[in-house]
């Protein structure tokens, strides 16, 4: 073995997770959960999401939902037929930089009650006209999926604490986004009432539990694990004892709560190792020491200083897959990745190096997808999800036994090989689950669930079907 590939190895070895560093990570996860029930703290925030059923599968009617994600708008309808499956319409258009840093909360709501009016008359004129002739006409539901910090207060109302992403109107923060949408909405006279405030990953759960046959146990742990991660999981809500502003009913029942779990403390320290926006960067810093170590001679010493390395935030995640994935003999396609991203030339990436590199990605991806997979474990731990007396929904428990089903979506879940298989493998090791509860776990990828899991939401809020 040369010199590179033994630095190489030493240095993945220290992103090895052992059973007992899983279970000791999972023992302090629930503790953090268990917190976030008695009280507001920085790190696992256990945020109620008011959404108490879930889609069984039958459910029929037409919603919408509008997707402020970022620097993109996307507005969508959503048939449910009623057999598990849907008919979607969807479009998506940029959000102009001076609609992101306007003056005034109106300029953007009014953009996005403009958009929803254009979509109407594309897909949905019918719904336009009889709202024209007859004020008493049926209204769509819509579910807002808003993914800026709020403080939800009731399915339809929540309070924008600060933005994020390059937004910058300080005229909404601390105002209801939801009432600042259906004033626009209204001042268009549309048919529309927003009904329902939806993260992404509560959504999802939702558009996996509508597609699965009503005989399937239904989804109660939804994992995002993409540019950035979060989880939510049906809670009972006799074990919060935290004040839930806005909450009414019986406190047997159930809810989602958003963990937040990307652990604050030291800056989202669990977001960092496991998340998009953060693997590329590390394995930057790990291939830049690695450079620096005179004795590893990776990249046959290749002045660094006139390479992309040095420069913070300059490597995507996307190398780890690639890394991952080439097991061609030489590993020409990482090479070429790793020359073109790294900015090293082509004559100074020996295969050697090639294979330290796929070593040190290989280390941090497996520990991303164990460190994902006990995060899932431990909010299985905490709702006694695999407990026949643990938590149940308003509409009962799925059929199924002890079986616990999990919706999982994202772009590391999805383009990292073998991301899923770690991740899946983990929960057993944990005191409470072990072998016997590992194999009642059900893992499901749902792809871009989220707008439809927000429309089914709304409809559900809003009729009793």
């Amino acid at each position: 073995m040369t010199h590179v590939l033994e630095h190489a190895k030493r240095l993945a070895k220290t992103f090895e997770l052992s059973d007992e560093d899983v279970q000791q990570c999972s023992n302090a996860f629930v503790g953090e959960l268990r917190l976030g029930l008695k009280q507001k703290t920085p790190s696992m925030c256990q945020i109620p999401t008011f959404v108490t059923q879930i889609a069984g599968g039958h459910e029929k009617g037409i919603s919408l939902d509008v997707d402020l994600g970022g620097t993109n708008l996307r507005v969508c309808s959503v048939e449910l037929h009623g057999d598990a499956t849907s008919t979607v319409l969807q479009s998506q258009l940029p959000v102009p930089p001076s609609i992101m840093a306007c003056d005034q909360a109106a300029g953007l709501f009014s953009f996005i009650a403009n958009r929803i009016r254009d979509f109407l008359k594309i897909y949905h004129q019918s719904w336009l006209d009889a709202a024209a002739n007859d004020h008493k006409a049926p209204f769509l539901s819509l579910g807002f999926t808003f993914s800026f910090p709020a403080y939800q207060t009731a399915l339809d109302s929540g309070i924008l604490l600060h933005w994020t992403k390059g937004f910058d109107i300080l005229d909404a923060v601390n105002q209801d986004v939801c009432k600042l949408l259906q004033t626009e909405i209204d001042i268009l006279k549309l048919p529309v009432k927003v009904a329902a405030l939806v993260n992404d990953a509560v959504g999802t759960v939702m558009s996996r539990a509508y597609s699965l046959p009503p005989s399937h146990v239904r989804p109660t742990v939804d994992a995002i694990f993409g540019t950035g991660t979060n989880g939510v999981y049906l809670q009972a809500l006799s074990e919060v004892t935290k004040p839930i502003e806005g909450l009414s009913g019986s406190p047997s029942r159930s809810m989602f709560m958003s963990t937040e779990w990307g652990v604050n403390p030291g800056n989202q320290m669990f977001e960092k190792r496991v998340s998009g926006m953060f693997l590329g960067e590390i394995l930057r810093l790990a291939v830049l020491g690695l450079c620096d170590d005179g004795q590893a001679q990776l990249f046959r010493g290749f002045a660094t200083h006139n390479s992309s390395l040095p420069k913070r935030w300059s490597v995507d995640s996307s190398i780890v897959s690639v890394a991952e994935a080439d097991n061609s003999k030489g590993l020409p396609v990482l090479s070429q990745k790793i020359s073109d991203t790294f900015g090293i030339p082509e004559d100074f990436v020996t295969t050697e190096d090639a294979h330290a590199v796929k070593l040190i990605a290989h280390g941090m991806g497996t520990r991303a997808a164990r460190l994902a997979g006990m995060a899932v474990g431990s909010v299985i731990i905490q709702g006694r999800l695999l407990d026949t007396q643990g938590a149940t929904t308003d509409t009962g428990p799925g059929k199924g036994g002890c079986k616990v089903d999990v919706a999982v979506d994202g772009s590391v879940v999805e383009h990292y090989p073998g991301f899923e298989v770690h991740m899946t493998k983990a929960p057993k090791v944990l005191d409470g689950i072990g072998d016997a509860g590992e194999s009642n776990i059900i893992i499901g990828h749902t792809k871009d669930g989220s707008s439809v899991g927000a429309a089914i939401i709304a409809l559900l809020a809003s009729r009793d079907i």
